[in-house]
């Protein structure tokens, strides 16, 4: 670790067992800058760019170097724009985070690849929803989706199974994407991480709705239900393209 490094450590959610990477730029001499809310058991109560030492900063677990985004400032420009905000309040865990005060510093963009797995994630939800409500109304207010199987049986889906299929799987695609980003892994392998489990927890939602029909129903479920998040995942991607892109901000 040296000078101008963006330093990351993980830190617990304060009455949960949910962890985040908390971040922070290494000045060089033992201290780190870093934006925290002022209390670590309310991150929406407000917060505020601090420097304290690396110990601190750690908590006594281990703390690694994040590359992502890349740096396109110099490591003492990274550190000199660190500096200049130590004091500066305000904090808020969507829209103004210590990754994204970190990332800033070090490209002049603000990015928290934490914050956008979860906006993301709740935008997927939504769609996902939306997309079974739509599915359904286009067979009649008053009936459900029927599935026929090769076999001759018929799976029918309403909203009681497919509503909550789509909550519960895109709740597994968050955790499973949040644990590959923990992990250290890439943005686009993560993503295939929560799309995986996305996927198959709604394969395997849909399957089980479909047992009262035996093992053709099974199958036809599950084949639903994979066809529900793949659909579902179209339908995101395109609210996310359609969102306007965010400017260079500075602060």
């Amino acid at each position: 670790m040296a000078r101008g490094d963006r330093l990351e450590v993980e830190q617990r959610i304060a009455g949960s067992t949910v962890t985040y990477m908390h971040h922070g730029i290494d000045v060089g001499d033992g201290t780190v800058v870093h934006a925290r809310p002022d209390d670590f058991r309310n991150p929406f109560g407000g917060g505020r760019v601090v420097r304290t030492s690396r110990d601190a900063f750690a908590a006594g677990r281990p703390v690694r170097v994040s590359l992502d985004p890349p740096a396109t400032f110099s490591p003492d420009e990274i550190v000199a724009r660190a500096l200049a905000h130590v004091g500066r309040p305000g904090y808020s865990p969507p829209v103004d985070n210590c990754e994204h005060f970190a990332s800033w510093c070090a490209t002049g963009r603000r990015a928290s690849r934490q914050a956008d797995i979860v906006l993301a994630r709740f935008r997927a939800a939504a769609a996902r929803v939306a997309t079974a409500v739509s599915a359904r109304a286009a067979v009649g207010a008053g009936e459900r989706i029927a599935i026929r199987t090769a076999l001759g049986s018929t799976v029918r889906l309403g909203l009681r199974s497919l509503v909550p299929a789509a909550i519960a799987s895109e709740a597994v695609a968050l955790a499973a994407e949040w644990r590959a980003h923990q992990a250290g892994r890439p943005p686009a392998e993560s993503r295939r991480a929560g799309e995986a489990a996305g996927m198959t927890t709604s394969a395997v939602t849909c399957a089980l709705a479909g047992l009262p029909a035996g093992p053709a129903g099974v199958l036809a479920g599950a084949l639903a239900g994979a066809a529900m998040w793949a659909s579902g995942s179209v339908a995101a991607a395109a609210a996310g393209r359609a969102l306007p892109a965010g400017a260079d901000q500075r602060r």
